[in-house]
Order: structure tokens, then C-alpha cells, then sequence
């Protein structure tokens, strides 16, 4: 069995060696660490290199600066054939059992379909304090309505077998649209197999202020900049956008309930059918103060 574990480094020096360390220690060591360094300009190399030479299933290549989502696809892309394949930050630290424990939830499924682990995280400050946070439970949706429109799962916490890599690396991300890869990968492999939701948390998510990609632990200041993300910038109806990029890119082979979703949310503007849909169909409803501002949005054509 070959797990490759997959690795984007941005001006790591801080905090990379601990989490290296954490993947070296893991229970089910992977069979290769690959890491694209995605244009630092500090000591990461000097840190990469002292690991590469001490073990021989860790390497990297130096690469231009595509930012953590293009990077990560990147990685995806041209990382050699596995059984396993699984996403990871730089300056987070992951349990020991993190690795095994994903891998033995999707041996339980049938592997022939595209399969998806993603798993809760304990959120920390830079010294890996834990913060008083309920972020993590927000990541609860594994279907693929539900993924069309709400945040999923951190891309840190994910784990995806070979098959699912196929239908991944077909989606260009210099041809099509999105924001961040791990958002296209749960819906891709919600649209074609299966998404498993660990309620045990296997990882520490560290947030240090200095994360490409980070969160916010207070959910209330986490709902105000997710709204003045969508009534502006790159965020403004990135939902529709993203179906849209979709159907372009698998809608000859979307199974036709899946398609019917994704043309729901990608036309809604244009078709007052699919917008009533939007706003009365229990398959994209969740509770709270989300279902309520997801209601204003649509409204506002804003989704």
C-alpha cells in the first residue's frame, strides 16, 4: 500500500520542521512525502534539505509562486500513482494516528468509487495552545448539495484515494474558476463517490497570523467576514461561478440527480425556477444564522 503524502511550502522556516517531524512519526508512515515549495524566500530550503537527506522517501522541487491552491493542484497533478494520497500544511502538526485512523475508515468503503476522508481539527494559537473555538463543528456537510454552498472541510484535514485523484486532476484551474482547491475537491468527490466525516479530531490547525489560509476561531467575526466577502471581491458569487466551471468540466459525466444540483446553483440568476428551489428545497437547508444569510444571498443574486 503507498500512501503519498502531499505538501506545500511557502516560507516555512518556523514552524515546518515540527510538522515534518509530526509526518515522519505518524503510526502508518507514508510511503513518500512530496513537497512543492511554491517561490520561498527564506530558510525553508536549508530545512527541506537537511530532510531529504536523512530520509529518502522525502523530496521537493522548487517551483514559481502559484499560491496554496494552484500549488496544491499542482502537487496533485504530477504526484506519482498511490493508493493514498493525502493533503498537509506546513505549519500545522498532525496526531499520530492521523494517517492510519484515514486510511482505515476508507478501506471500509468500496474503494472502486471515489472516496474522501475529512476530519475534525483542534484549532491553536502559534505555540499550539488550543483555542476555545467551535469552528470545527461548522465542517459538517459531506453531501453534495450541501457542499455546492457551505464551507466543507480544510483541505489540511483531507485524504482521497486513487480514484478520486482521477476525476480531480481533471479540473484546470487555469482554465476554470475557484477560489481554493480543497472546496473543488470535496465537491468533485461528492458528485462521484463518497465524503467520510471523522468526528475525531487527528490534527492541530495552527493559526499564527502569518497563514496563507487561515480561521478565524470566533464564529461570530468568522459570519462577518464571510458576509463582506460575498457582497464583494473574489468571493461575490463564487458559488455559481464555481457549478458553472463544473458542469464545464464533468457535466457529460455527472450522474443526472448531481447535474440537476449543480445547473440549479450555476443558473439561478437567469431561471426564477431554480431560484425558488434554491430557497425552499430541505436538501440545502442547515440551521442557524447561515440558512438565513444563504437565503439573503440568493435573493440578492449574490450566491
Amino acid at each position: 500500500m503507498k500512501i503519498a503524502v502531499l505538501l506545500s511550502s511557502y516560507n516555512g522556516e518556523k514552524y515546518l520542521g515540527e510538522q515534518l517531524d509530526s509526518l515522519i512519526n505518524q503510526s502508518l508512515r507514508p510511503s513518500q512525502i512530496i513537497i512543492r515549495d511554491d517561490g520561498s524566500t527564506d530558510g525553508t530550503f536549508a530545512i527541506l534539505d537537511k530532510y531529504c537527506q536523512e530520509y529518502d522517501f522525502i523530496s521537493y522541487e522548487k517551483g514559481e509562486n502559484l499560491r496554496p491552491a494552484r500549488s496544491f493542484m499542482e502537487l496533485i497533478r504530477k504526484a506519482p500513482d498511490a493508493d493514498y494520497y493525502a493533503l498537509c500544511d506546513q505549519d500545522d502538526v498532525w496526531f499520530r494516528d492521523k494517517l492510519k485512523r484515514a486510511v482505515l475508515m476508507l478501506q471500509k468503503e468500496d474503494e472502486n468509487q471515489a472516496l474522501l476522508y475529512c476530519g475534525r481539527f483542534i484549532l491553536t494559537d502559534e505555540k499550539l495552545n488550543p483555542l476555545e473555538s467551535e469552528v470545527s463543528s461548522l465542517y459538517s456537510y459531506t453531501d453534495f448539495a450541501h457542499s455546492l454552498l457551505y464551507t466543507t472541510a480544510p483541505g489540511c484535514t483531507m485524504v482521497f484515494n486513487a480514484r478520486a485523484r482521477d476525476y480531480i486532476i481533471r479540473y484546470d484551474m487555469n482554465k476554470e474558476y475557484v477560489i481554493i482547491h480543497d472546496s473543488i475537491i470535496h465537491k468533485v468527490v461528492a458528485m462521484f463517490g463518497k465524503v467520510i466525516l471523522d468526528e475525531e479530531p487527528m490534527m492541530y490547525y495552527r493559526q499564527h497570523g502569518s497563514n496563507e489560509i487561515g480561521l478565524d476561531g470566533n464564529i461570530i467575526k468568522a459570519n462577518i467576514k464571510r458576509i463582506s466577502r460575498f457582497l464583494g471581491g473574489k468571493s461575490r458569487k463564487i458559488r455559481s461561478k464555481t457549478a458553472q466551471s463544473l458542469i464545464n468540466v464533468y457535466g457529460s459525466d455527472c450522474p443526472k440527480d448531481k447535474l440537476d444540483l449543480l445547473e440549479c446553483v450555476a443558473f439561478y440568476e437567469i431561471d426564477s425556477n431554480y431560484q425558488r428551489r434554491l430557497l425552499k428545497d430541505k436538501c440545502f437547508k442547515v440551521a442557524g444564522i447561515n440558512y438565513v444569510l444563504f437565503k439573503v444571498l440568493v435573493l440578492l443574486r449574490y450566491i
